[in-house]
């Protein structure tokens, strides 16, 4: 490190992956870039990972461990950044793993194109398969008038639901520190569902200039662990999205001058929220119809197509109280989905299952719809459902989810 003092400090909350813990902090040692530090913040790991933390720091001085006791990934990188000593930031999660040549990368790009932040593409791997994955404007730098006409109009949300501008993660970026410390202290300690997002907007709104790289340079590990998880406290559930909507809005409606993010910050949480309706939408078992395909009603034979968090919570919820019965349940990556121990079967088998209705599992716009106008041409319009979007926003909807004012 040069004079002693890293460059680039990279934080990695560690709670209970021993399983991905080696690999990440080995994608971490060997960078190309060699002038940083890491900083594994064990969150009061029950598994082998204080051990593994603390055999790496004494392999090389570079690293630094905390040990604490388990307060949450927000409080985990607040410790992390309070101990940095880098002008630089940059995240990892303990279970992903990065390429060789991330920072040297980001460095040189943040650098010599004087921007505040600097992001890059992502391979989501699931299993054996690897899909890459870009942000969704065009690869170059924007200064702040760029910004307020190239990015923030879509940077959390286009006009249809849902597509992306700008991912939320902290992972996929490298922030010069004066621009995200302040908002990483900011982020509500209680938050343990979109932290992320609760960080990277308001941090890239308040940015004078971001550059996008297309290259993908991390690797976002995705496990039926990390995708889904069954709702233990309902009313837990609902204070956590109330508390994630409030404060983050609270933050926009500060910096509203710059540009109105209120509208878009809406649409982000029903993003989040539609897969967990069954716990977040008041009277959603009340309906007689499955929310929010309003043309499947209940007790109906259906289709589910999609596996994703989605498709798995929403596969759950009518295992769970049989709302609608599913003849088939089906995904174009079912070898993963099977190895995971899931009932996923392949898009052949839909020439075989009777079903009144497919469902499309799918809150991404753009994969959406070209499954529909694929399904389309193979059993016509009337049996094919994709998610209502006018439904979805109407005002009752809206209410029910507790976002109207």
């Amino acid at each position: 490190m040069s004079g002693g003092i890293a460059v680039i400090s990279v934080i990695v909350p560690v709670y209970n992956v021993e399983k991905y813990l080696t690999q990440c902090v080995d994608s971490i040692l060997a960078q190309q870039f060699q002038d940083l530090e890491i900083i594994l913040v064990d969150d009061g790991s029950t598994d082998h990972c204080p051990e593994i933390c603390d055999g790496f720091a004494k392999e090389d001085a570079r690293i630094k461990v905390i040990h604490k006791k388990n307060e949450g990934l927000v409080r985990a990188r607040k410790d992390g950044m309070r101990l940095a000593a880098g002008d630089y930031i940059g995240y990892v999660d303990g279970d992903d793993w990065i390429e060789p040549e991330m920072y040297k990368q980001m460095y040189r790009v943040l650098t010599e194109q004087n921007v505040d932040v600097v992001m890059c593409g992502r391979y989501e791997d699931t299993g054996n398969a690897v899909k890459q994955v870009y942000h969704g404007v065009p690869e170059g730098r924007y200064d702040k008038e760029q910004l307020i006409k190239k990015i923030y109009p879509g940077m959390i949300a286009g006009d249809t639901f849902f597509d992306w501008c700008i991912f939320p993660g902290l992972w996929d970026k490298l922030f010069r520190r004066a621009s995200i410390e302040r908002f990483q202290m900011e982020v509500d300690d209680r938050l343990k569902m979109g932290e992320d997002a609760a960080c990277v907007y308001p941090c890239l709104l308040n940015a004078e200039s971001i550059y996008v790289v297309r290259n993908c340079l991390y690797h976002y590990r995705q496990t039926t662990a990390s995708m889904v998880k069954r709702i233990q406290n309902y009313h837990e559930e609902r204070l956590q999205f109330f508390l994630l909507y409030q404060t983050v809005r609270n933050s926009f409606e500060k910096d509203v001058s710059i540009y109105d993010m209120r509208g878009q910050w809406i649409k982000y949480m029903l993003f989040l929220m539609i897969p967990r309706a069954d716990g977040l939408f008041d009277g959603y078992s009340d309906l007689d119809y499955l929310f929010p395909f309003p043309g499947i009603k209940k007790g109906a034979d259906i289709v589910l197509y999609g596996a994703g968090t989605y498709g798995q919570r929403l596969y759950r919820y009518l295992q769970d109280t049989g709302f609608c019965r599913v003849t088939a349940w089906i995904d174009r990556n079912y070898i993963q989905f099977r190895k995971w121990g899931l009932p996923v079967e392949p898009p052949r088998r839909l020439k075989d299952a009777e079903y009144d209705a497919i469902a499309i599992a799918n809150t991404y716009a753009e994969s959406r719809l070209g499954l529909y106008y694929e399904l389309i041409k193979k059993v016509g319009k009337d049996q094919v459902h994709m998610i209502d979007e006018a439904l979805i926003f109407s005002g009752e909807s809206m209410k029910r989810f507790g976002l109207s004012e």
